[in-house]
């Protein structure tokens, strides 16, 4: 048999150990979405006590909308989709505010914060603003996705989708990198603090 039979792959380059991350964290998503999404339900509930819990709901994107394309004036359309991006680009103004326009210092400050929160009495941290802080971007998502459904219904695909989707694409990214450190509370904070050492966690392994 092969020396190298039941030896754990080793990765060498940060590029590899990103990579290996990545599908880490994916996997652990998997695992634990339905635990990540009822948390985020609860704390959007604890913030939102007049909404019935009927109407909570997950920050993830709907599936693709059903595309009806409508004959409209060529100048309606185009007023209509013009609205409609200006809406897109003011909730990726709102976004850009809330991280401060620095994606990576704010997943690193969300991530040392949680850090903070780990103790003798809370080993396990307190993912509280984490949480909080994904609800606020699921809710720009949500609102972005809206705009780009109207854009497509009304205009099919072009520029102006293309524009939308791309300003939805970058939330998302953020999304993404903060469900990783989610992730990595729930598989357990040394598990965390090793990818952040290893310089692994995917905020990390975007391009300076």
């Amino acid at each position: 048999m092969p020396a190298s039979v039941g030896r754990p792959r080793k990765y060498n380059s940060l590029d590899e150990q990103c990579q290996a991350h990545a599908e880490s964290s994916a996997k652990s998503y998997a695992r634990n979405k339905t635990r990540i999404n009822k948390r985020r339900q609860r704390k959007y509930r604890a913030a939102n006590p007049c909404v019935p819990q009927s109407m909570t709901r997950p920050s993830q994107v709907s599936a693709a909308p059903t595309h009806q394309n409508i004959s409209q004036p060529k100048q309606v359309v185009k007023s209509l989709t013009k609205r409609l991006l200006d809406r897109a680009h003011a909730k990726n103004t709102e976004f850009m505010t809330l991280i401060d326009r620095s994606p990576r210092k704010y997943a690193e400050g969300l991530y040392l914060r949680f850090m903070e929160t780990v103790t003798r009495r809370t080993p396990r941290g307190d993912d509280d603003e984490l949480c909080q802080e994904l609800l606020k971007i699921g809710e720009l998502i949500k609102d972005v996705t809206t705009f780009e459904d109207r854009i497509l219904n009304a205009a099919g695909v072009g520029d102006d989708l293309a524009e939308a989707q791309q300003i939805r694409e970058g939330i998302q990214e953020v999304e993404r990198w903060l469900e990783d450190i989610l992730c990595g509370t729930l598989e357990g904070v040394d598990i965390l603090t090793k990818a952040y050492h290893d310089q692994t966690l995917l905020y990390q392994c975007v391009a300076k």
